[in-house]
């Protein structure tokens, strides 16, 4: 009912008169990475896990410091948003497998360096479009009951689909614990309407809307897996979203994992290969160490 609710709610929008200005991307465009707004929060309106629930979620870190979300769909295997990492970070890439609180480490956690970054192979940062990076960890996850890998969703979800997205936002502590927001499938039509992504909306990507109004995800969730059905198998992985999270006439977008199965089967059976200008771990650059891992953050939103 509250999924039919806010579908109801975003139609009754279409009516009302644009403001000037304008809120629509141009034509086939998305906003800008420059002008998506840099919130510090994490999920909004959202509320704390219970721990250990959702034990196949993953912080990605440089550094230390967590840059996004991710999902351990296999016991080497991580899937998450190709815009968390393309090149060289200064500092060391890790992904943390059970945790809860970000500062939490012991047997219910395991931490691996990254073997190698597979992003997909038409990946495009202006269009946000095949937006899926599957990193081969250097070590095996040992599965217990705070470190288990998830299915990937059979079928797309439809509009009205009830979905979850948990992450860790940007956290101000070190102590953040992981949030989770109720979410619902929005209407791909409705999305490429002139008042809302304005055709920016690609046939692979999930738009989506919290349950309660204002509700949304935020800077640092991006790479957190959109998830649905039971038992739950995910959907999609967070993208981008508007300027201002919450914003119903610009809601959330994940890049669909169902409509990219294929390449994700083909990766975790045969590795990714190895092309010009997609650095692996060990590579040499003037000025780097060797043992510098692969990956740039171009950014953490939403």
């Amino acid at each position: 009912m509250e999924a039919r609710a806010s579908l109801g709610l975003l139609l009754l929008l279409l009516l009302l008169p644009l403001p000037s200005g304008g809120l629509a991307a141009a034509p086939g465009a998305l906003f800008p990475a420059s002008s998506w707004g840099r919130s510090r929060l994490g999920i909004i309106g959202g509320h704390e896990a219970k721990p250990h629930s959702r034990p196949y979620m993953v912080s990605v870190q440089s550094g230390g410091v967590h840059i996004c979300g991710g999902a351990l769909v296999q016991r080497r295997w991580v899937l998450t948003a190709a815009h968390c990492i393309l090149r060289r970070l200064k500092g060391s890439v890790k992904v943390v497998v059970g945790l809860h609180h970000l500062q939490d480490r012991g047997a219910a956690t395991q931490s691996f360096a990254i073997r190698a970054a597979c992003p997909h192979p038409n990946y495009d940062p202006k269009m946000m479009e095949n937006d899926l990076l599957l990193l081969q960890l250097s070590g095996t996850v040992s599965r217990s009951r705070t470190r288990r890998p998830i299915a990937l969703l059979r079928r797309e979800p439809a509009a009205g689909t009830a979905c979850s997205l948990a992450g860790w936002g940007v956290p101000r502590e070190p102590a953040a614990a992981l949030q989770e927001l109720e979410v619902a499938v929005l209407d791909a039509r409705m999305c490429n309407n002139s008042r809302f992504w304005h055709g920016g909306i690609a046939p692979t990507m999930i738009c989506f809307q919290g349950r309660h109004r204002g509700a949304a995800p935020t800077k640092g969730d991006s790479g957190s897996p959109l998830v649905c059905g039971q038992p739950a198998a995910v959907a999609g992985v967070m993208s981008f979203s508007g300027p201002r999270p919450g914003d119903p006439l610009k809601p959330p977008v994940a890049t669909s994992a169902v409509g990219h199965k294929k390449w994700i089967q083909r990766t975790l059976r045969r590795g990714c290969p190895r092309t010009r200008g997609t650095p692996q771990p060990g590579d040499r650059t003037p000025g780097a160490p060797q043992d510098e891992p692969a990956g740039t953050p171009t950014s953490t939103q939403p």
